[in-house]
């Protein structure tokens, strides 16, 4: 289905500060626990913005970066797509170095 997901994310959380210091979207098809960070979610990075692009049902990882352009603030969201709605499931604000299992339990709940 087409979707813009900046337009989606907006009605979602309409005060987030959409990619102002840059960020991505991957899906999330599977958890590899033997990591403690993004890369235990297991998928592929797929073209986000302001425009309109056909997404798959599943599961989405976003990472949007606000704040400071030398050191933004980078916020990590999981949403699932289904049906021709976008969810929230879980997120995470202001993301460190161990923020991935964070989001673990929501995967888990997903699959």
């Amino acid at each position: 289905m087409l979707l813009n997901w900046k337009e989606e994310i907006t009605k979602i959380d309409p005060d987030i500060k959409f990619r102002l210091n840059g960020g991505w979207l991957k899906t999330v098809e599977e958890l590899d626990k033997s990591v403690k960070n993004g890369y235990s979610l297991v998928g592929d990075f797929v073209k986000s913005g302001d425009f309109e692009v056909e997404y798959s049902e599943g599961l989405y990882l976003d990472c949007n970066k606000e704040g400071k352009q030398s050191k933004p603030q980078q916020d990590y969201r999981l949403f699932r797509f289904k049906d021709g709605k976008v969810r929230l499931l879980d997120m995470v604000i202001d993301g460190k170095q161990d923020w991935a299992p964070e989001l673990w339990a929501a995967v888990e709940d997903e699959f």
